[in-house]
């Protein structure tokens, strides 16, 4: 087996299984994936704000669908939905779970199993496509660009949520204070011990974690595009928003029951956007409206 063939089925295999264990937490659908804690403080507005754009009776795709919640979304909304994904594993979650509801949703739902990286759509077939922390995984991030292009109708919305470039050295320092302050699923002891050790090169072992360093076979793989200038070159930009630098990656981190963290993160959250939005931090992560002309 090649080397890109073995690395594809690992990480179908590791999405897979991040999916089914998710799916017994909660089932994969966006009306219980909102109360999330890392949705709740980061991206629910975002999504429902994306979510407004879809009209009964539109097709939509979305690429790097996982277990489909997203997808599921759109057809709640009324739209002839389908999800594509490399993991068949976390796609059968996604279609379990449809079929249990599949009465009371207005649109349709479909699910098929892709590589994104060799993928070829249909020519302007859709009304929405939607990409969410899905390129940033990519080797050929540029083919897939042009293919949402050429699917897309004229007119149509193409939505993306992900981070591109480097983590800054700025953003990786004050994240690192704050996971030695906060109570972390790292205790106390060894996040001094870590410091320690570490000495100087604690910044860099924060920004390799920020970036989610070696989670899964192809993470990071198209941090070298930089997917916004490739969407721009292609689309119309109606808009884009940074996130916050560090929020994301702490919702992960602290260890305190909802009541306590939820009103925690959502002043950090308010205070680390207005630091990017003057400059001071710089964000990765980024939200983007980019019509089809």
């Amino acid at each position: 087996m090649r080397d890109y063939d073995r690395r594809l089925a690992e990480e179908a295999a590791l999405w897979g299984a991040d999916a089914e264990a998710k799916a017994r937490e909660v089932p994969p659908d966006w009306r219980y994936h909102r109360h999330l804690r890392h949705n709740a403080i980061y991206h629910t507005r975002d999504i429902d704000a994306f979510l407004d754009h879809v009209r009964p009776g539109m097709d939509a795709l979305e690429l790097g669908c996982g277990s489909g919640w997203l997808t599921l979304a759109l057809a709640q909304r009324g739209a002839r939905a389908t999800g594509l994904d490399i993991s068949e594993q976390a796609l059968a979650v996604g279609r379990r779970y449809y079929e249990t509801i599949r009465a009371e949703v207005p649109g349709s739902v479909e699910y098929r199993a892709a590589d994104l990286n060799t993928l070829e759509l249909p020519l302007e077939a859709y009304d929405v496509i939607a990409v969410k922390g899905t390129l940033h995984h990519l080797l050929r991030a540029d083919r897939v660009i042009a293919q949402a292009h050429r699917a897309l109708r004229p007119g149509g919305l193409l939505w993306v949520s992900d981070s591109r470039g480097e983590e800054s050295l700025a953003t990786a320092l004050l994240a690192g204070a704050l996971m030695l302050v906060l109570p972390t699923h790292i205790s106390y002891r060894d996040k001094f011990a870590g410091l320690l050790r570490f000495g100087a090169r604690a910044p860099s072992r924060i920004k390799a974690s920020i970036e989610a360093e070696g989670l899964s076979p192809f993470e990071g793989a198209g941090r070298e595009h930089d997917w916004l200038r490739l969407i721009e070159e292609r689309f119309v930009v109606e808009r884009r928003t940074a996130a916050p630098a560090v929020t994301g990656y702490l919702t992960h981190q602290v260890k305190l029951p909802d009541r306590l963290a939820l009103p925690l993160l959502r002043a950090l959250c308010a205070a680390d956007t207005r630091l990017v939005r003057w400059g001071l931090l710089h964000s990765t992560g980024m939200v983007v409206y980019a019509r089809k002309v």
